[in-house]
C-alpha cells in the first residue's frame, strides 16, 4: 500500500513531461499498480534520483517467443525496406504442397544473402493456390525458404529455392503420445493427469481450438490495460504451448498434453505482431498467481535484459506459493530473462536422434558439439541457450501441438521447436509429479508451497550424461 502511495506522488513529482499511455490502477489496495508512459529517457535518468526506492521506473523491455531459426539464419530480423513492387527488381514464386495438394496460409520466409555477407529475410503466406511470391533488389540473392504450413504437415527447409519450386511438405505423425511424452515417461494417455494442479500460461493467448475447449482466459494484458474478452490467440505459439501442458483430444489421431487434467488458465500478454513488455508481463504473472491461484506459471518468452519489475512479480507470486517454469532462449548464448532470475526454473531444450522427415526442421536441429549430446539418442538443439542458470532440460524439438483454427483448418496441430516447447513440457509434467504428492496439496499458499514445487522438480530429475551447463540436473520424468 505505502509503494502505490509512493507511486502516486511520484507522478506528481515528475511533472508535466510524462505523457501517461495507461494506469493500471487495482482497486485491491495491496495489488501492484504499473503506469505506462512516454517520456524522455535522459530526463526520466534524472528523475529517478528523486524518486522514492520502492518505485521502479523502467524503460521498456520488449520480450519475445522467438522462433527458433537454423543457426545460420539465427538473428535475422524481417524486413520490408528492400522489398520492391511486383514487377520490377527481381521476383520469386514458391508452391507450398501438402502430399502433392496447395496448401493456403503457409508462413514462408525467405532468406537472402547479399554481398559481403550482409543478410537479409522477408515473409509470406501462402495463398489459396498455395503460392507466395516475394520480390526483392538485385542486391539480394535467395539463400533458403522456410515453409511453415498452417498446421497437418511438417514445416519444411529448401536451400538454392529457384523461381516456380514446388516445396512438398509431408503430413504429421498421429498422436496421442510420442517421443516426448515417452522421454518423460508420461505414457499411456491419461485424461485426468494432473488433475487437482492449477497451471498459468503467459503468451500469445489460447484458441479457438476444440482440443484447448477446457482452457480458461485470463484475457489480455497488453500496453498496461487489462481486458478479459481479448485473449483469443493473436498468433499461434500460446496455443503450441497450452496443448503441451494440457490438449485433451478429441480424437485419437490427435496429440495430449503432458498433464490434460490440470486447470489452464491463460493469459495473453503479446500484442499482436510486437514484444510483450515487462509491466504487462507483471500484471500477468499478479493476476495468475493472485486471481487464479496458480500452482505453476508457464513462461515462454524472454529478453537479454533483466526488468526489476519483471522480477518482483516473480518474487511476489513465489511468496503465494507460485513457482514460475522458462525458456532458457533460443540464441544459442547466455540464458535469458525471467529464467535467468534464480527464483525461476530455467528449461534448456533437447531433440531425439531421428525425429522428423529429411529437409523438415526438426531434422537439422544438430549441434555441432560433441558435449552436446547425451544419453537415449537426446541432445541439446542447436539453438538452446544454456548456462549455469539452467535447472533442468526437456523436450523442444519437433513438439506436435495445438494451433488455432484457421485456413479451413477447425482443429490443426503443428510442429515447433525451441525453449518455448522445453519449458511448457516440464511445467506439465512437474504439474503431474506435484498431482501426485502425498501432501503438496494440503500446503498453504506461501514460499513453503513454491520451495516443495522446486524440490519435487529436482528430486525427479535424471543426468543424461551431459555438462550441468546444458541439462541443469537432467531431465525431469515421471519415472
Amino acid at each position: 500500500m505505502a509503494s502505490r502511495e509512493a507511486l502516486a506522488a511520484s507522478l506528481h513529482l515528475m511533472g508535466g513531461g510524462i505523457d501517461v499511455v495507461h494506469d493500471h490502477n487495482p482497486r485491491r489496495k495491496t495489488a501492484r499498480r504499473i503506469v505506462l508512459f512516454e517520456a524522455d529517457h535522459r530526463e526520466m535518468q534524472a528523475k529517478k534520483e528523486i524518486l522514492p526506492e520502492d518505485v521502479m521506473v523502467e524503460q521498456e523491455i520488449l520480450h519475445w517467443h522467438s522462433p527458433a531459426y537454423p543457426a545460420e539464419f539465427a538473428g535475422l530480423e524481417a524486413s520490408s525496406a528492400d522489398r520492391m513492387p511486383m514487377g520490377s527488381g527481381t521476383s520469386l514464386k514458391v508452391n507450398v504442397l501438402g502430399e502433392g495438394q496447395p496448401l493456403a496460409g503457409a508462413e514462408v520466409k525467405l532468406f537472402l544473402r547479399g554481398v559481403g555477407g550482409a543478410q537479409n529475410e522477408q515473409s509470406a503466406h501462402s495463398d489459396d493456390r498455395g503460392r507466395a511470391e516475394f520480390s526483392f533488389s538485385p542486391f539480394w540473392t535467395p539463400a533458403a525458404i522456410i515453409a511453415s504450413p498452417a498446421g497437418d504437415f511438417w514445416p519444411m527447409l529448401v536451400r538454392g529455392v529457384v523461381d516456380g519450386s514446388d516445396i512438398d511438405c509431408p503430413p504429421l505423425p498421429q498422436g496421442p503420445c510420442e517421443w516426448w511424452h515417452e522421454v518423460l515417461a508420461a505414457v499411456p494417455f491419461e485424461v485426468d493427469r494432473g488433475a487437482g494442479i492449477i497451471v498459468g500460461v503467459c503468451d500469445t493467448g489460447v484458441g479457438p481450438h476444440p482440443c484447448l475447449d477446457h482452457v480458461t482466459s485470463a484475457g489480455a494484458f497488453v500496453n498496461g490495460k487489462m481486458e478479459k474478452a481479448a485473449g483469443a490467440d493473436v498468433a499461434a505459439h500460446g496455443s503450441h504451448v497450452c496443448g503441451i501442458i494440457a490438449a485433451r483430444p478429441k480424437e485419437d489421431s490427435q496429440f495430449a498434453g503432458i498433464a490434460p487434467g490440470v486447470d489452464l488458465l491463460s493469459a495473453r500478454v503479446f500484442p499482436q505482431g510486437n514484444g510483450a513488455n515487462q509491466g504487462d508481463i507483471a500484471n500477468a504473472i499478479d493476476h495468475l498467481s493472485r486471481e487464479g491461484k496458480a500452482d505453476l506459471i508457464n513462461l515462454s518468452l524472454g529478453a537479454s535484459t533483466s526488468s526489476q519489475i519483471e522480477h518482483d512479480a516473480i518474487l511476489d507470486a513465489a511468496e503465494r506459493g507460485t513457482l514460475c517454469v522458462c525458456a532458457a532462449a533460443n540464441s544459442a548464448g547466455p540464458v535469458a530473462f525471467p529464467a535467468a532470475f534464480s527464483e525461476t526454473v530455467a528449461v534448456s531444450a533437447l531433440g531425439h536422434l531421428g525425429w522428423g522427415p529429411p529437409g523438415s526442421i526438426p531434422s537439422i536441429r544438430l549441434p555441432t558439439e560433441a558435449a552436446k549430446f547425451g544419453a537415449a539418442g537426446l541432445f541439446l538443439a542447436n539453438f538452446s541457450c544454456f548456462g549455469d542458470e539452467v535447472d533442468c532440460a526437456g523436450p523442444g524439438v519437433g513438439i506436435v501441438s495445438t494451433v488455432p483454427a484457421r485456413h479451413g483448418l477447425e482443429a490443426p496441430y503443428a510442429s515447433m521447436g525451441g525453449t518455448s516447447m522445453a519449458s511448457p513440457a516440464i511445467c506439465g509434467l512437474l504439474a503431474v509429479l506435484l498431482a501426485q504428492h502425498p501432501f503438496y496439496k494440503t500446503l498453504p499458499r506461501d514460499q513453503t508451497r513454491t520451495d516443495t514445487a522446486r524440490a519435487v522438480l529436482r528430486q525427479a530429475s535424471r543426468d543424461i550424461d551431459m555438462q550441468k551447463i546444458y541439462q541443469g540436473l537432467g531431465v525431469p520424468s515421471l519415472r
